[in-house]
């Protein structure tokens, strides 16, 4: 039996007026994810109450549980990062589990984002300007410096700084690739009941590879803010 399987995403059409892009199933994809966030967003603060129920009451209980999440890891400092963490959680979240709804995949014109390389290293490159930012920002002086001296561990560092957004970006690709082709080759192979058992993983494993890359940046951001941190305390303390 022959097992047809495409790897790369699949382009559907292009923009002439914006030079040719091309638009692939995976971006289209994407752009579902962000329509259901932003849909839900609408709803959730459409009609908000001192005391939330319904939707409202759902998104809040997301964001306190990142938010206790973050706090846990990064201290005070999570709040100032909440923003950006939340929402790349909740995009990859929601995308991925788009990415296993039945057909997806199967229907050439749509399929898993993160399943593709390129809009994995994208966010990747997001944290990545956003670490360097943070970092500049809480104490630029430290932070440029902790990559000149001393000048053996200078180069570690920035071989690390540049290593973080090649990690966050293919291990979020290949797992959800290696998810999106486990399912649809069972789906060719066998009736769907065994392929259902997959898909049920899958659902864990998607919620769980957000909740991964989101921890990893906000991971990232405490680091790089650690110096101007540490700098504040010590002149509070002087004062």
């Amino acid at each position: 039996m022959e097992i047809h399987l495409e790897i790369f995403p699949h382009e559907l059409f292009t923009i002439p007026i914006l030079g040719g892009l091309p638009i692939t199933n995976t971006l289209l994809t994407s752009w579902i994810a962000i329509a259901v966030l932003v849909a839900f967003a609408l709803v959730a603060t459409r009609d908000m109450r001192l005391v939330p129920t319904g939707v409202q009451n759902a998104a809040e209980s997301i964001i306190e549980l990142l938010l206790g999440l973050g706090e846990q890891a990064a201290g005070p400092r999570a709040r100032a990062f909440l923003p950006l963490v939340a929402t790349l959680f909740l995009y990859i979240w929601i995308a991925n589990w788009i990415g296993i709804l039945p057909g997806v995949g199967s229907i050439p014109a749509l399929r898993s984002a993160n399943s593709d390389l390129s809009i994995t290293v994208a966010m990747a490159l997001i944290v990545f300007v956003s670490v360097q930012v943070a970092g500049l920002r809480a104490n630029w002086r430290a932070y440029l410096l902790k990559f000149v001296w001393p000048p053996f561990i200078g180069q570690m560092e920035i071989l690390a700084e540049v290593a973080r957004p090649v990690s966050l970006a293919f291990r979020l690709f290949g797992n959800i690739l290696a998810g999106y082709v486990l399912v649809e080759v069972w789906l060719q192979l066998v009736p769907p009941v065994v392929p259902a058992i997959f898909l049920g993983l899958e659902l864990g494993v998607g919620l769980v590879q957000a909740l991964i890359f989101a921890i990893l940046a906000l991971a990232f951001l405490s680091l790089a803010t650690a110096h101007g941190h540490t700098s504040a305390e010590a002149e509070a303390t002087a004062h």
